[in-house]
């Protein structure tokens, strides 16, 4: 446990090569980050001048999204019954998600070690869901992001060497 602290300092002090896959996530999570923060404030604006349930019903319809109750769709319907149709909580809730993927793209714009890390764990902890919908909806736009994600995270961690003993490396004076 005492070599701990001094392998994180280390590790996370370190730069990274910047290449074209890290400039792709870069833009990835730039973009994201807009979308995400941009319509939770649209979201809030919105929430707060209309009946949400009627507009996401009538916008389902419109672009012939189909009901269905996927994992999504289950996990909305939820927070609306406890939240009521008050948007608040998702809406801050996507501004937050969109501040996460902004802090990875500014951490890999650094060139941080830290942000490597942050953006691998980011991307694992949601690849359930993404394969969950895959399977029960299949569509192509949704193969697609599921495949960029999982080549993301295989990439982060074979390529980059996340979380694996590097032979030869110069560790941290003690550790």
């Amino acid at each position: 446990m005492s070599g701990l602290l001094p392998w994180c300092r280390w590790e996370f002090g370190r730069r990274i090569e910047m290449n074209g896959v890290i400039v792709y996530i870069i833009c990835e999570r730039l973009l994201k980050a807009v979308v995400l923060v941009g319509g939770g404030i649209v979201l809030l604006v919105v929430a707060a001048h209309t009946d949400l349930g009627n507009l996401a019903e009538q916008a389902q319809d419109q672009l012939e999204l189909g009901g269905g109750t996927s994992l999504w769709r289950r996990l909305f319907e939820q927070v609306l019954a406890k939240f009521g149709t008050h948007a608040d909580p998702i809406a801050v809730g996507a501004i937050l998600y969109g501040l996460l993927e902004a802090g990875e793209a500014v951490g890999l714009l650094l060139r941080r070690r830290w942000a490597e890390y942050l953006v691998l764990l980011a991307t694992v902890a949601f690849l359930p869901l993404e394969v969950d919908e895959v399977l029960r909806y299949p569509s192509a736009l949704k193969a697609i992001a599921l495949t960029a994600n999982i080549a993301i995270v295989v990439y982060l961690i074979w390529r980059k060497r996340l979380f694996i003993e590097r032979a030869g490396s110069t560790g941290p004076a003690g550790a």
